[in-house]
């Protein structure tokens, strides 16, 4: 890893509604039409007919990762802040790679500049509930990484929302 390269993590953890099934949070976040919904940033999205070859090579999976789908990549734009108050906002294209887990689903994204961010995003057992965890690592120059953290941090809370949102929804029957 060169100097210039800088390795930041997250963590961000959200109680889900009680009586949420294991089963019905999991195929929430495998849902990746969803997922897309859920990203404010993203504008446009589609489903990629291979995957694309990258270079240098992304970085090894953990060995706790063990996918149980092949993975899908998709091409997205999202429109990224890069001032504060849109004041100069910038069209980003990046590759989504989603890799289904058992319970839940990585997604790797690639962005210009060398940008890499892996999230896994798992359902895990807490108490008597369910709780939506999302581990992020964002690989990128040591210039850019307060921006990617930047927009990870005001990201999160309304992403989280609109799961739990989605959720409750499924709990009240109404259709999703």
């Amino acid at each position: 890893m060169s100097f210039l390269t800088n390795t930041q993590h997250l963590l961000h953890r959200t109680p889900l509604p009680s009586c949420t099934t294991l089963g019905s949070a999991v195929s929430m976040l495998q849902d990746h039409s969803f997922f897309f919904e859920c990203n404010p940033h993203t504008v446009s999205f589609s489903l990629l007919d291979s995957p694309p070859s990258t270079t240098p090579p992304d970085p090894p999976l953990p060995s706790s990762i063990s996918p149980v789908n092949p993975t899908q990549s998709y091409t997205a734009t999202d429109v990224v802040h890069t001032l504060p108050a849109g004041l100069w906002d910038s069209k980003v294209i990046s590759t989504y790679e989603f890799t289904d887990l058992e319970r839940g689903v990585l997604v790797r994204i690639r962005s210009p500049m060398g940008i890499v961010m892996d999230t896994v995003w798992t359902i895990q057992s807490e108490g008597d509930g369910l709780v939506l965890v999302e581990d992020i690592t964002i690989r990128c120059s040591r210039l850019l990484i307060g921006v990617v953290k930047g927009t990870c941090e005001d990201g999160w809370g309304p992403i989280h929302e609109k799961m739990v949102g989605r959720l409750k929804r499924e709990l009240e029957g109404e259709v999703v």
